[in-house]
């Protein structure tokens, strides 16, 4: 009796087997029919990163698209193209959330751009990549070869996209998704302004709120904007390319830099700052014009200067009598002032970008 029994040993083991197989198999049908390609990526992994020099936006938008696919079963992960500055880190720890790894090379792989439609202001490798979408909220740069797109022109910021997109599927925003999407909305709009911003900024904002657990917007968009202004311990080279962007249009290639500053008495000493890294940018880009745009909070205007084959007159004809209500500009020297401040992406963009298609 007792050899009997040891002799049914094997082929019990073999059935549990053959079960574990079929259970195996089952699951991986299953799973493959849950899963429905709403978005139609397809299967393998998903790589979604923002622009080089990634500012709130960028690093918020990739994170709150990486988990928004995820909950429609997509393989994803969101990466940044570079350090972050000290407001989106300050973001980051304020919420305890953890920083995406940097993505150096995207050649290869499958990736969804953020905040950018530039080659220029992509990872390096993106022109070698298969581009599943583009999200962005900018006007229509050199990645023409995505294969879809969701850009919103007149959304101030990536993350009031995905807010819609997160309502628009009747999807629960997550605490964290919250946060990031508000900090994202905050930082590119410069807490709603009038010119970076519209009323579906404003709705997304007060309606994130609640779900981020802000009680005092004023108070948290203050604490974001010391750290934006913040440059202590930083060299005027990462001073500049802190909120920097390069474009090409009609072989054209330019880089625009955004500086922030508080007082009307800081806007000379930081001409002088970014003049001394101006050209050298210019040269190790291998661009043809460059801008950098200083914005000085507290008397509301934007200080431009630039260098760089017929940056000038360039600048002139795009700066000088714009012919937008209520909004004017002088030539000064070798810089305009435009007053009130102006945004690069909805007014420097589009106005240089019209001259230079010319």
């Amino acid at each position: 009796m007792k050899k009997k029994s040891l002799m049914l040993l094997p082929m019990a083991a073999l059935c549990l087997g053959m079960l574990a197989s079929c259970e195996d198999e089952n699951d991986n049908q299953k799973d493959q029919k849950e899963f429905t390609d709403p978005e139609g990526f397809g299967k393998g992994k998903i790589y979604i990163v923002g622009h080089k020099s990634p500012d709130t936006d960028a690093a918020a938008s990739a994170m709150v698209y990486a988990d928004y696919l995820k909950q429609l079963g997509y393989d994803c992960e969101a990466y940044i193209a570079g350090p972050l500055n000290k407001e989106t880190t300050f973001i980051l720890d304020t919420f305890q959330l953890t920083a995406p790894e940097i993505l150096t090379n995207a050649a290869g792989k499958r990736v969804i751009l953020v905040d950018h439609n530039e080659y220029l202001q992509a990872v390096d490798g993106a022109s070698s990549a298969t581009i599943l979408r583009v999200v962005d909220n900018h006007p229509q740069g050199t990645v023409t070869d995505a294969l879809s797109y969701d850009t919103v022109r007149t959304a101030g910021s990536v993350c009031t996209i995905l807010y819609y997109r997160f309502t628009d599927k009747k999807m629960t925003i997550s605490k964290k998704n919250a946060q990031l999407m508000l900090a994202g909305i905050l930082s590119d709009t410069g807490r709603l302004k009038p010119a970076k911003s519209n009323d579906s900024d404003s709705i997304a904002v007060y309606n994130l709120l609640d779900i981020a657990g802000i009680v005092n917007l004023d108070a948290f968009y203050t604490r974001m904007h010391e750290f934006a202004d913040n440059y202590d311990g930083m060299t005027d080279s990462e001073i500049f390319k802190s909120d920097y962007k390069a474009y090409e249009v009609n072989g054209i290639k330019y880089g625009i830099a955004t500086v922030d500053i508080t007082y009307k008495e800081e806007l000379d000493l930081m001409e002088a700052r970014m003049r001394t890294v101006m050209q050298e940018e210019l040269e190790a880009a291998g661009l043809d014009m460059m801008f950098c745009k200083i914005d000085a909070d507290t008397i509301d205007c934007s200080r431009i200067i630039y260098c760089g084959n017929n940056a000038e007159s360039k600048a002139e004809e795009a700066f000088l009598n714009m012919g937008i209500e209520d909004v004017t500009s002088e030539k000064v020297g070798n810089y305009i002032m435009v007053y009130p401040h102006i945004s690069r992406k909805k007014i420097m963009v589009p106005r240089l970008e019209a001259i230079l298609s010319k």
